[in-house]
């Protein structure tokens, strides 16, 4: 079976599935990353997350992640500077508590194995000029975010804790 080079843009579910045995190196490199334990969260993300995303969502350098995994995996290491996301903890200008329209708590749906991408892609869709839609996730959901801003939205992340992240969304 021929293994792929393992890149910013290789999702967490084929890793796992090529190489198994890494499953503890990866959860060991961040705290985010204890949640690939849970099966459901596990089917969830590592179906559309990206390492490129996880960096994100695990606050580690996307390089750190890359090398350690390829190291293990008997793969080249990289010395290209991998650019992560322009931060999104960074509290912009159109971001007003007062704005917030409409409020979806998705933790209970991801839970369930559900995603709510298509959900928030169509509450998003209705926002008007100045609105603020606000989706409440157990960690940063970086490929539903990308998505959303694909669709021309600003988003703004806030970590409450360990298990609730608050995910802003409004037009540019």
């Amino acid at each position: 079976m021929h293994k792929s080079l393992i890149t910013p843009q290789t999702r967490i579910g084929e890793f796992l599935d090529n190489y198994p045995e890494h499953e503890e190196l990866l959860i060991s490199l961040s705290p985010a990353f204890q949640k690939l334990r849970n099966p459901v969260l596990r089917r969830t993300i590592g179906r559309v997350a990206t390492f490129q995303q996880v960096a994100v969502v695990g606050n580690i350098p996307l390089e750190t992640i890359i090398n350690s995994l390829r190291i293990a995996a008997g793969q080249n290491q990289t010395t290209e500077i991998m650019s992560s996301h322009n931060n999104l903890e960074e509290k912009p200008s159109w971001f007003n508590t007062t704005s917030i329209s409409e409020t979806s708590d998705a933790r209970q749906m991801l839970q369930a194995g559900q995603h709510p991408l298509a959900d928030v892609l169509a509450r998003t869709a209705e926002l008007q000029t100045g609105q603020i839609f606000e989706l409440i996730t157990p960690f940063t959901p970086m490929p539903l975010i990308e998505k959303v801003m694909d669709k021309g939205f600003n988003a703004f992340v806030q970590t409450v804790s360990d298990s609730e992240v608050h995910t802003y969304f409004s037009k540019k």
